[in-house]
């Protein structure tokens, strides 16, 4: 195998590059608490109460690999920008425009089981499949994450050798996108990269659109009886439905602005170091951290406990009085 090397000199790391780094840095500070927020609680409750619900073991999974991919993201930013003679060794430069797909195509599938077992448990018909479902989706949570791994995993090999080939000399082809950095050219298949890109979102995307349209009608019927029945509209069921709408939509619209960002960043039409493919690596950074905000402030046990750590980190300078002492928080939430 032929090794690519770079004239790389002191003056390549550029002020922009610097700002960029400075930018993500602060995006995973912020992402990594957030993320491994949702993980302790869940954690601390697994271990407290020796049960974990369906919902918080997607929340906690999905919440570990939005950790996973903001460590990723640092590296690779500060490698592209610092060692761009290692970052641009052809398994180098693969190896982490395959794990970018991986955690985003399990962020996507893992973020769609949830909005399905959202709409499993709220949304309410008789029909004798879906209550077969409504009993047995617990049950299958562990298996459809774990599908959602091997798939994203199994779509992810062709990033390996089949989409990027880099090389010395110039390439020049309709179907190729072709970039340079110094005496290197990234040689893109883009004809690949949209195929898989495109069957792996509108497969997410058709299962967004399904959970959403069964709640939407889910809560249309049961308002129209809350209707016929004199009773308040704001009956835990029907906060149930809109809360769940939220959740979902949110994702949906978050999830079309990260996908965008990210087939511009995956099929290389603007350079490494570019001001739009450096935007776009900071959207792909701050979509995922911005849907778990979401995700806490809906969740009543996570919007209680991380209400507890506030008011405990204001109150916390009067209480230690200068001196260090042992940080005790209350998990419990029930």
């Amino acid at each position: 195998s032929a090794t690519v090397r770079l004239d790389v000199k002191d003056d390549d790391i550029t002020k922009s590059g610097i700002i960029v780094l400075v930018i993500l840095a602060c995006e995973a500070f912020v992402g990594m608490w957030i993320n491994s927020f949702i993980v302790t609680v869940n954690c601390v409750e697994r271990v407290k109460q020796r049960y974990l619900s369906s919902t918080d073991n997607i929340l906690a999974v999905l919440a570990f690999l939005r950790v996973c991919f903001l460590v990723k993201t640092m590296l690779q930013t500060f490698c592209s920008t610092v060692y761009p003679e290692i970052y641009y060794l052809k398994s180098v430069f693969q190896v982490f425009r395959a794990l970018t797909w991986f955690f985003n195509s399990s962020n996507q599938w893992f973020a769609a089981c949830l909005c399905v077992f959202y709409c499993v448990k709220i949304a309410d018909f008789n029909h004798p499949l879906f209550i077969c479902l409504k009993f047995k989706i617990s049950r299958l949570v562990p298996w459809l994450l774990l599908g959602s791994v091997l798939l994203s995993l199994f779509s992810s090999f062709p990033f390996l050798n089949s989409i990027y080939k880099i090389e010395r000399n110039d390439f020049n082809s309709s179907l190729k996108r072709l970039y340079k950095v110094k005496n290197v050219t990234v040689e893109t298949s883009v004809s690949h990269i949209l195929s898989i890109c495109g069957i792996g979102f509108s497969m997410a995307f058709t299962i967004f659109m399904v959970s959403a349209f069964l709640l939407l009608f889910s809560l249309w019927r049961h308002t129209r009886q809350m209707q016929n029945n004199s009773s308040s509209f704001r009956s835990p069921c029907t906060e149930a439905h809109i809360q769940a709408m939220k959740v979902i939509m949110s994702f949906f619209l978050i999830n079309i602005v990260n996908f965008i960002a990210l087939l511009i960043l995956l099929t290389n039409i603007y350079e490494e170091t570019a001001a739009a493919s450096l935007a776009c690596t900071i959207i792909t950074d701050a979509c995922p951290s911005v849907h778990s905000i979401i995700l806490i402030l809906s969740n009543p046990k996570l919007k209680k406990t991380l209400i507890k750590v506030i008011r405990y980190a204001k109150q916390f300078p009067k209480r230690s009085g200068g001196s260090p002492i042992a940080l005790k928080l209350d998990w419990t939430t029930h």
